[in-house]
Parts: structure tokens; C-alpha cells; sequence
């Protein structure tokens, strides 16, 4: 058939049809979606094309006329019908496999995945695509956190976040190839986020287990941790070619971060923001510590010879397992855990660590930006999220500071 015959014979692409069906005792219509080939081959060698149509029904004639003016309208917008019926589930698997790769940290890839398969796919991956709505987001949402067996507490508000903001990010894509008309996920009701009261060290506490690990082979990681505010993977993924301790003002640059990724093993990347980049100064004891710790290396180094390597990732790595290789995250934590415990404090984790020392800052009335700035944040409102109940101390010395200009 050539296009002029099909012009003639068929209605133009966003036309529609609409038809009684007695025997239903329903109305339907139809609209054209343009043309795609089959798998049968015409006589004249030419592969046979059939007609991509949409359908709809209701009760009355009415409601099928209002259907098909949605429908177009869904044009209209750019919105890909040829695909509308197909499964949130497999959107996702497409997003995953076609998109995220390349355009995450591996890290956050992996945790992407995660999230898709464990907790989205779950709950709404049989939805068409084209039909979800945000009731439908929110209903999922509200139904993590109910109770069950295996999780007495729910999931966590932060989890139920991260779920909102992946699937958002992939809708964002299905939107902007016309698969969907509207980021439902982005209309969803959003989470509160918990508040986080995380457990910190007293300037007591601190003392007492910095007084406690000198001369302990992680001495340097600890202090490190404590008054520098990093992450785990920061710390581990520390070069010495990143550290200044001569000079006036001591610092160190974070620029990478070392982690345990699934099926990947140890992995060094660069730090995923642009404000997890960032200069931190050295107080004296940490400095001390450094030194020490670099001479230790250079001993551990002597002892074993050649089969000490020199570089690890291509970068002389600060923090080292006693043969030479790079930092287990999980063998740090149980060192961490062994010490505290030696010190009289019981177990403490290394993000523990991190939240003592951003609460003995503001404990000694730093501003919030310059807290949210040595520990990276994205933005100020993340730090003001976990650690913004700290300064009720500070808020009373204002009003106090008020009540003494005020006589």
C-alpha cells in the first residue's frame, strides 16, 4: 500500500472512532498512533505495516469523548502512547540498565539498585507506567511504614525518602521522552524526616578516649574521625599527597572516598558532590598523630620488604591493613568498636564518631555554616535537619545576651 492510499484510507494520526457496543452495553473509541511493521512480508517484498491504535470505553458516549480528548491532549504534550502500556517494573529495569550506569558514584548505583528491586518493584512495578498517580506514590510510602514481622518499626523516614527521590530522578527521564505526562513522584506527599538525636561523645568522653588510644595503631584514623568530622570512606580513601602538615595551618583535602561495593569489592572514587571537596585544618593533636602514624607505616614498610606495595589505586594511601593493602571499612569499624571499649565507652560506631565531632562544635557555639562546611553537606539544610536541636543551648544564651543589652 503506498502512503497516498493509506492517506486516504485511514484518518490522520490523533483521529478518533467511536462506536456503541450493544452486547457490552458500553461505548468505545479508538485513536490512531501512526503505523509499525510486522513480521509478514506482501508480494512485492515489502514488509506489511498494520495501524497503532488506542483504545478506550466507558458507560456513556460522553465519557468516551472526554477519554479521547484527554488522549489527545497527551499528544499534544509529546506524550509516547505507543508505549503506555508498559509496567513501572519495566520502566525501572530500562532506567537501570540503559541510564543510571556512568551517571552515579558505583556506590550510589548500587544503592539505586537496591532501592528499585527491594523496595519500588515490590510495591508498584505492576502499575502500568502511564497510570501511576501520586496517590499512588503516597500509597506506597505510607504502606513502608507500617509494621510487619521481618521490620517491627517500619522503614525509616530516611529510606521512604530515598525511595521518593529515585524513583522522582527516573520519572524525571520517562517525562522528559513522553512516556508519562507528569512526575508523580515529585506530587507526592513528601516525608517528614525523622529527627535524629545521633549519640555523641561529652568533650569528657572525647578526651578520655583520645587519652585512651595513644600509641593504638589506628591512632591517627581515630583522631582523625573525631576532630575532622569524615566519613568513613573519606578517611580511608585519604593520600598523603592530600595531607599538609608543615606550615602554619595544617590540612588535609578530601578528595576521594573509599567503599565496600556488592560485587565489586574495595572501590576509590572521587567524593560525589561538590561539597564533599573540601580543605579541613588540623588541630595539634591530630598533626602529632599523623607523624607518628607515618613513621609507623615506614617501619611496617621496612619489616616487610618487597611485598609491601608502594602504591595502592596508583595514590600512596594514608590508612593501610598491616600487609600494606588498603583499609577494610568493616575492619576499621571493629577497631573502632574494640577501642571505645578499652576506653570504658562501650561500642561506638565511626558515624557516631562524625556526630561527636560536629556536636562538640557547636557545643562551643560554631556557626551551623561552618559545621555543614567541614562536614560536607550538600546544603546547610541537611545539617541543620540532624544537628539543628543542638543549638537550643545557643538560643537560650541569645535571648539571655537580649534580657543583659536590654538592661
Amino acid at each position: 500500500m503506498s502512503d497516498e492510499d493509506r492517506r486516504r484510507r485511514v484518518r490522520s494520526n490523533g483521529e478518533g472512532a467511536v462506536r456503541e457496543d450493544k452486547r457490552n452495553k458500553r461505548w468505545v473509541g479508538s485513536i490512531t498512533l501512526g503505523w509499525e511493521p510486522t513480521a509478514e512480508i506482501d508480494d512485492a517484498g515489502d514488509e506489511v505495516m498494520k495501524q497503532r491504535r488506542k483504545w478506550v470505553s466507558g458507560k456513556t458516549k460522553r465519557e468516551v469523548l472526554d477519554k479521547l480528548d484527554e488522549l489527545r491532549r497527551d499528544i499534544s504534550r509529546g506524550a509516547d502512547l505507543s508505549r503506555a502500556d508498559m509496567t513501572v517494573a519495566a520502566y525501572l529495569n530500562d532506567w537501570l540498565e540503559r541510564v543510571l550506569p556512568g551517571s552515579v558514584a558505583d556506590a550510589t548505583e548500587a544503592q539505586y539498585r537496591d532501592v528499585v528491586h527491594r523496595l519500588l518493584i515490590p510495591r508498584i512495578g505492576e502499575c502500568k507506567l502511564s497510570k501511576l498517580s501520586a496517590r499512588d506514590v503516597s500509597g506506597m510510602l505510607l504502606d513502608m511504614a507500617k509494621p510487619t514481622e521481618t521490620r517491627p518499626s517500619g522503614y525509616s523516614a530516611n529510606s521512604r525518602r530515598l525511595a521518593r527521590s529515585i524513583l522522582r530522578r527516573a520519572l524525571r527521564l520517562a517525562q522528559a521522552e513522553g512516556l508519562v505526562t507528569q512526575n508523580v513522584a515529585a506530587l507526592a506527599n513528601p516525608v517528614k524526616a525523622d529527627q535524629i538525636d545521633g549519640r555523641a561523645m561529652t568533650p569528657d568522653q572525647a578526651k578520655r578516649f583520645l587519652a585512651s588510644i595513644r600509641g593504638h595503631a589506628d591512632e591517627a584514623a581515630f583522631v582523625l574521625m573525631l576532630t575532622c568530622g569524615l566519613r568513613v570512606s573519606e578517611l580511608l580513601g585519604l593520600a598523603w599527597d592530600c595531607i599538609e602538615l608543615d606550615g602554619d595551618a595544617p590540612r588535609l583535602m578530601v578528595r576521594r572516598g573509599l567503599k565496600r561495593i556488592k560485587g565489586k569489592g574495595l572501590v576509590l572514587s572521587d567524593v560525589k558532590t561538590k561539597k564533599s571537596k573540601r580543605v579541613v585544618h588540623l588541630i595539634p593533636t591530630a598533626v602529632t598523630a599523623l607523624r607518628a602514624h607515618k613513621a609507623r607505616l615506614a617501619a611496617a614498610k621496612l619489616a616487610r620488604g618487597s611485598s609491601w606495595p608502594d602504591l595502592c589505586y596508583g595514590i600512596d594511601l594514608v590508612f593501610r591493613s598491616p600487609v600494606g593493602t588498603p583499609m577494610d571499612p568493616k575492619r576499621y569499624s571493629v577497631s573502632l568498636s574494640d577501642a571505645t571499649k578499652a576506653a570504658g565507652l562501650d561500642h561506638w560506631n565511626p558515624h557516631a564518631l562524625r556526630h561527636s565531632a560536629a556536636s562538640l562544635l557547636i557545643d562551643q557555639g560554631l556557626p551551623l555554616e561552618i559545621v555543614s562546611e567541614m562536614l560536607g553537606h550538600s546544603s546547610i539544610t541537611i545539617t541543620k535537619d540532624v544537628y539543628g536541636h543542638l543549638y537550643d543551648r545557643a538560643r537560650s544564651q541569645a535571648a539571655a545576651a537580649m534580657q543583659r543589652a536590654l538592661g
